[in-house]
């Protein structure tokens, strides 16, 4: 009779610790994203708990909120996170595994990858129109990713990257993006290959100097804050004649 009375006593004393454990977990999981976007907000980008405030409306989307303060924006342009949309998930590629991303697209490479996406009419010019905008000038000097035949102007494995993820698009999803979106994604990856280099060229651009492609197109579709003396709007990066201006060696 005393073990029986017992049971209700314990079945009230287990709903307690679960709905304990749960206000617990809700209270951990709200704190997490808090905590990660204190992190962002500071230029932490490779914190982990970064991606729990990435689902707050940051990442992989096109959309990224410029303060107006030159330094925290120049990080936040050149340091992309998250997934990227539609291919993405595709290749299951992430933004914050640069390396294993990288090993994953470079393999589409026309010219040097494993398994080459061969491209022709239409779509060969339009690889080449695109590749002759960017370039991995920070690690071999090459001033495009292609030469205007659409050989590979360097073989480096950012530029193998850049050119897969290129022929990747144009093969697959050719009609949900347009040439400055490609562009784009391209310029996302190379600004995680060379992030110093890319901040000081956003910062350096932001302040005044001319626009090149490879940063017109990070700032596509957003109204730039005020930066002070010598700040402008960014062009469309199609409406960039010429090839960027290029620095570095190998």
């Amino acid at each position: 009779m005393f073990f029986s009375s017992q049971q209700p006593a314990r079945a009230s004393l287990a709903v307690v610790n679960l709905v304990l454990l749960i206000v617990l977990l809700f209270s951990f999981g709200i704190n997490q994203i808090i905590l990660g976007k204190i992190y962002k907000n500071l230029g932490l980008s490779n914190n982990p708990i970064s991606k729990i405030a990435g689902a707050l409306g940051s990442g992989g989307g096109s959309g990224v909120a410029l303060s107006g303060d030159i330094s925290q924006d120049a990080i936040k342009l050149a340091m992309a996170q998250g997934t990227p949309e539609i291919y993405g998930a595709e290749l299951a590629v992430s933004f914050d595994q640069v390396e294993p991303a990288m090993n994953v697209i470079k393999q589409f490479d026309p010219t040097y990858g494993s398994q080459k996406i061969v491209l022709a009419d239409q779509d060969l010019q339009r690889y080449i129109n695109i590749g002759l905008k960017i370039a991995c000038e920070y690690c071999c000097g090459a001033t495009s990713l292609i030469r205007e035949d659409g050989q590979a102007a360097c073989g480096c494995a950012h530029s193998q990257a850049m050119r897969g993820l290129l022929a990747y698009l144009i093969k697959n999803h050719n009609s949900e993006y347009t040439d400055d979106e490609m562009l784009r994604e391209l310029a996302r990856w190379k600004g995680l290959y060379f992030p110093k280099q890319m901040i000081q060229k956003i910062t350096s651009q932001l302040q005044g100097a001319n626009f090149t492609p490879d940063v017109a197109s990070l700032l596509l579709g957003m109204k730039l804050p005020d930066y002070g003396k010598g700040s402008q709007s960014a062009p469309l990066p199609s409406d960039i004649k010429g090839l960027p201006n290029m620095v570095g060696g190998c």
